[in-house]
């Protein structure tokens, strides 16, 4: 039996052929498989796209990844979570990180936790911290309490 929420989706998802043309033109700025957020950030800009885009795209990309930072690792489900708020946690997410580097956002295809959309998985020190139907606030108050910046900061 598959695994998804009780309710609704929210959202839809973004067109795959669209995350993979987008997924091309962040391989055009990666060196050697590497991608600093602020350029992910200036080319979505650039092009006039959102953010939580490109970082949906790059879940989908074997070899890239946004550069790592100090602090905890945040992991945002960017496949089927997408109907359940996920882009808009990833664009909350990829602004915080670029103002303050206090942790790695990491993008993926799947937390298999597609019932508790959008998934989200925080590494640190402490262990592991799944975060169930993810939202902004949620976020910002378990980074707050790993140590990774104030609130919304």
């Amino acid at each position: 039996m598959a695994k998804v929420p009780t309710r609704s989706a929210t959202h839809l998802d973004v067109d795959l052929a669209r995350l993979a043309a987008l997924g091309l033109e962040l391989e055009e700025l990666a060196a050697d498989g590497q991608l600093a957020l602020a350029d992910l950030l200036q080319l979505a800009d650039e092009r006039g796209k959102p953010a939580s885009h490109y970082l949906a795209a790059l879940a989908l990309a074997d070899d890239l990844a946004l550069r790592k930072n100090p602090g905890p690792v945040v992991k945002i489900c960017a496949g089927s979570c997408q109907q359940w708020g996920a882009l808009d946690v990833l664009e909350h997410l990829a602004a915080r990180c670029d103002r303050a580097a206090t942790f790695s956002l990491v993008p993926v295809g799947c937390l298999d936790r597609c019932d508790r959309a959008a998934a989200c998985r925080i590494e640190s020190v402490h262990g592991d911290l799944f975060v169930d139907e993810a939202t902004p606030a949620k976020l910002d108050e378990a980074l707050h309490a790993l140590g990774a910046g104030s609130p919304g900061r």
